[in-house]
Formats: structure tokens, sequence, C-alpha cells
């Protein structure tokens, strides 16, 4: 049974079967299409005024096999960017994620309340991954309630979410490593076996099945 590791910036070896990854793709900060699974999105820290034309070009990924899902993209209100110039982009690129019927990969900052708004507001159907949560167990299951999924990283090995990882359904929770090169995606899945007092590979088979039902695999 192998790891997911549902977020991450690595290059796995492509002969890799003991980790399924989804490499995360920038369009709009001149990253380079994987040959390996990846997702493809315009992140709000990076948009600019090429914004058509990397909406073009995710248009064009879209195409390739390999390309599993649109993010990660989101709204973030942490940095300059105002929020009416991260707001169009992130609903074209949920309107192209509901056209292609592909999940979301969702960066969010303080703006859950206008990003489950957007998606309420199209019906968004598909797949929705929170990446990187760390917010408390009551948003926490709140989203859940409305099918989301959440993918914990790394902060969670300081015990700061284990109220979270003890009552959340394994059924909506992926693990990721995201940009850390320091921890391995095994070591999470070890952590949160032992906080929820079952065998790792009991884990393992229900990320799996998470993995199989987001990407349709």
């Amino acid at each position: 049974m192998p790891y997911i590791d549902l977020h991450t910036h690595r290059n796995y070896p492509e002969k890799e079967r003991a980790t399924l990854s989804i490499k995360n793709i920038t369009l709009n900060h001149s990253e380079i299409i994987s040959e390996a699974d990846c997702s493809v999105g315009l992140h709000p820290w990076y948009i600019n005024e090429n914004t058509e034309h990397d909406l073009g070009l995710m248009v064009d990924a879209l195409a390739l096999s390999q390309v599993l899902a649109i993010g990660e993209c989101g709204i973030d209100k942490n940095i300059a960017t105002p929020l009416v110039d991260q707001q169009p982009v992130f609903d074209q690129q949920v309107g192209l994620a509901k056209t292609y019927r592909k999940p979301l990969i969702i960066h969010c900052v303080r703006a859950f309340q206008e990003i489950v708004g957007c998606l309420k507001k199209v019906n968004f159907s598909e797949a929705v991954v929170f990446h990187g949560y760390r917010k408390n167990w009551t948003l926490a299951q709140q989203l859940i309630d409305q099918g989301y999924y959440l993918s914990i990283g790394k902060h969670c090995l300081n015990g700061s979410q284990d109220e979270l990882l003890e009552n959340i359904s394994l059924s909506h929770l992926f693990l990721e490593t995201d940009t850390d090169t320091t921890v391995e995606i095994a070591t999470l899945y070890r952590y949160v076996a032992q906080i929820r007092s079952i065998e790792l590979e009991e884990l393992k088979r229900v990320l799996y099945q998470n993995y199989k039902n987001v990407f349709n695999k």
C-alpha cells in the first residue's frame, strides 16, 4: 500500500511506487509542467498582468493525462495583493475545474468564507482539498460537513493539531510535505497513526482510498 503525498514540490523518483504524489506546478511562477502526476494552478502570491496568458497555459495543460487537479489556487489575506485582484483569478480557476471536472487544491489564508462562498455559488461538485490546513477543529468540522478534504503537513508534528487528528474522519484526511525537504511523508503517517492508535497500514489503506476517490484512480 503506497503513501500518498497529496501536495509536494519534491521530485520523487520516476519509478517510485512506495509514494504516490501530486506535484504542485505554479503556472504564474514560471514552473514547468511535470511528466509525473501533478496539479496546475495560479497561486495568489504571484498574480500579475499575465493572468489571461497563464489561464491559457492552464487550459492547454488540462488536456494532459498527468494533470490531475487544479491548484494550488485560492485567496490569501496576509499578502499585499488586494482581495479584489485575487478573487476573480480564483473564480476563473474554479470555473475551469468545474468545466474540466477536476478536483481543486486550495490555498486559503483567512479567507474560508470567501472561498466556500464561491464554491457554493457555482454549485461546485468535484472534490475540494484545503491543503496545508492548520486551523482549529471547529472550523475543520464545518469544512468536512460540506464534503471537503483537509491536507495536513509538517506543522502537526509539534502537537498543535492533535485535537483535529484525534477527531477527524480519516475519509476526509490527506497528508503532505509541501515545500518541506526535511520531513518524509512516512514520518507524518507514523505520527497520525500513533495519535489515532491504529496500525500504519490501516492509515495507508484509508488515505489511498481517499486518493482513488478524489482523482478517479
